[in-house]
């Protein structure tokens, strides 16, 4: 009697065992299984198709779980690298007055740079942008003056004070880089930190100005000699409103530099993340090591030493690439509560099972990798 008031006589839940010695049939007792319908699974691509919005590198793409709480299920994930995959990369570019002799020689590099990357994929972009700093003190001198020519009185070509320009929309055209870049002249601040963070952040959300493509890899590539500014610097000129994570484009120039504060790291990295950028800090010798801590905190990011005078930019693009590219990381995001997943990565570089990724390292082009 299951509805007699105190105590009662039996329970419908327990063990198989316990459930067939007070007599109940084993074909009746009901007890649920996992259940894994894979929804979506397309094929693999080879290579990758201009006429295929999307190349397929991942598989399953989508299945439904049915869980019982307690009872573990496994599935497996593919994932393949595409021959050919469309790269896209801005040039973010340090215009402070210690940069002189790399822009001279990044002026010089468009067709090199074009170059290595078709020796990656035969759908290449590049884009540029330039950044100083905020051009308020303690940052930049004010002056009237200085504000118009920052650098020394005998430099003639000296651009005017600015924060961020966006100086080029994603492009495959060589020719068209190589005028814009050259149209550029050395500005310059005060203090030896720089707006980086600030040009990053307008690089990473500012996706239509840029020109980020839906289906490539999106790099940004970061040359500087100097630290940088974040979150809570801004006090020093009496900027105490936070960055807001938003566009603020006009007319090329980031308009809010002035009034909003650097972003924080956990800001950048958040954004880079949402809008799969990678990025890749070109700088040199004496900052390697703040830039290497930077990397620790945003993920899928690379640091390469810049010579003195830019000139190995392009080898250290390369390598830096090769070292994104070939390093596979499969996660998540918001599981459901009480839910928890473990990967065991299936590949030569494996790395350790864990809860919050698996990671596969050196993975070659074609190469099929799986995580359990």
């Amino acid at each position: 009697n299951f509805t007699k008031a105190g105590e009662q006589e039996a329970v419908r839940c327990d063990t198989k065992a316990l459930l067939m010695k007070r007599g109940c049939k084993r074909e009746e007792i009901i007890s649920p299984e996992n259940t894994l319908v894979i929804v979506k699974a397309d094929r693999l691509s080879v290579s990758f198709d201009k006429q295929l919005k999307q190349p397929v590198q991942l598989t399953p793409q989508k299945i439904s779980l049915r869980l019982r709480p307690g009872l573990p299920t496994t599935f497996r994930v593919s994932f393949k690298r595409v021959q050919g995959y469309p790269v896209d990369l801005y040039y973010l570019m340090d215009l402070s007055y210690s940069m002189k002799d790399d822009l001279a020689n990044v002026k010089e590099l468009g067709k090199d740079l074009f170059a290595a990357l078709k020796s990656i994929t035969n759908s290449a972009q590049i884009g540029f942008g330039a950044f100083v700093d905020k051009t308020v003190l303690p940052f930049t001198n004010t002056n009237k003056e200085k504000l118009l020519k920052p650098c020394d009185e005998n430099d003639q070509q000296c651009q005017a004070a600015f924060g961020y320009r966006h100086v080029l929309s994603m492009t495959s055209e060589e020719e068209k880089f190589k005028t814009k870049v050259t149209e550029e002249f050395i500005s310059g601040n005060l203090d030896s930190p720089e707006g980086s963070l600030d040009a990053m952040m307008q690089a990473a959300v500012c996706g239509e100005r840029i020109g980020w493509r839906n289906s490539s890899t999106r790099l940004i590539v970061l040359t500087t000699d100097a630290g940088f500014h974040m979150a809570g610097d801004g006090k020093l000129a009496g900027i105490l409103e936070p960055n807001d994570e938003k566009c603020h484009i006009e007319r090329s120039l980031y308009t809010k530099s002035n009034e909003m504060d650097y972003p924080s790291v956990g800001q950048l990295a958040i954004q880079l993340e949402k809008n799969n950028i990678q990025p890749i800090f070109a700088v040199t010798k004496n900052v390697e090591d703040v830039y290497k801590q930077l990397t620790k905190l945003i993920p899928k990011s690379e640091v390469g030493v810049l010579s003195s005078d830019s000139k190995n930019v392009v080898q250290l693009i390369k390598e830096a690439y090769k070292r994104l590219s070939s390093k596979v990381t499969v996660t998540h995001d918001n599981l459901p509560e009480h839910v928890s997943v473990v990967y065991t990565p299936n590949c030569k570089g494996a790395g350790p099972a864990g809860e919050s990724e698996g990671i596969c390292d050196n993975v070659p082009v074609g190469e099929e990798v799986s995580s359990f």
